[in-house]
């Protein structure tokens, strides 16, 4: 009976002294764990030699699992989850640092992916609809947007395609319906209007024509006419038509207002 009791006594004793150690090197062994502030874990996993390795699991304050990791070598598989335990997203670290494909997800399908080399995203992203065509192809470059960009109709015909650097729009700019044909063509420089733009009806006819300098147009009352003509047919829809001016910055999520479904 005694021998008994002393178990029960001495094993939570034996066990709490398999976690969080120090070997005889001075690096972290086996069992680490760290809890929060309101008494759950943090984190838990193994170590060996001082670096993880196997499963990793990280929690939300609230205890639900946060993300899911296997290590091998510097290289960990992750998978992160939000706090009704869904999937958000799934990529890999490589010393700490996120590497290669990283996929977002929206109740369990992929909404959108991104490339990063050494923790910043350089390569390709990439936007989809619900059903699961491609909305938007953006380049990058050291975290910043660098390259061809394009946003697409759901038949796959691109919706609007211009060119950046460093963050800024610069180049072609186009924007066309969605039988293929211009709606827009113009340019930027450095971010700003340059050069000849043309507006076009569905039919390929040209509507008018802005000329820019470095953003300052040079024929204001031809767009103000343009405007009114503008302002008008939104009065005459009650607003119901977004302007496609509001949401230049973000395209795709002009199309995501307008549910553009062709």
């Amino acid at each position: 009976m005694y021998r008994i009791i002393f178990l029960l006594l001495v094993f939570p004793v034996l066990a709490q002294a398999q976690i969080n150690q120090i070997g005889l090197n001075g690096q972290k062994q086996g069992l680490w764990q760290k809890k929060q502030a309101n008494g759950s874990l943090l984190y838990e996993g193994h170590f060996k030699d001082g670096k993880p390795v196997g499963e990793w699991k990280r929690y939300h304050q609230g205890g639900q699992l946060k993300a899911l990791m296997f290590y091998s070598g510097d290289t960990a598989q992750t998978q992160i989850f939000d706090i009704w335990r869904k999937k958000v997203a799934e990529g890999v670290f490589v010393n700490q640092k996120k590497e290669g494909l990283w996929k977002i997800f929206k109740e369990n399908r992929v909404v959108a992916d991104e490339e990063y080399k050494l923790g910043v995203k350089s390569g390709v992203s990439h936007k989809y609809y619900e059903t699961g065509e491609l909305m938007e192809e953006k380049q990058w470059l050291d975290n910043k947007e660098d390259g061809d960009y394009q946003v697409f109709y759901k038949n796959g015909q691109p919706y609007m395609q211009c060119k950046m650097k460093q963050g800024l729009r610069h180049g072609l700019f186009l924007v066309n319906f969605d039988s293929g044909a211009h709606e827009t063509t113009g340019a930027y420089q450095n971010g700003l209007r340059h050069g000849e733009w043309k507006y076009y009806n569905k039919e390929g006819g040209l509507l008018y024509t802005l000329f820019y300098d470095n953003g300052q147009i040079l024929n204001p009352a031809v767009r103000d006419s343009v405007d009114n003509l503008i302002m008008k047919q939104l009065e005459q829809n009650k607003g119901a038509i977004p302007d496609p001016e509001k949401y230049m910055e973000d395209p795709s999520e002009y199309m995501i207002k307008n549910k553009i479904r062709f």
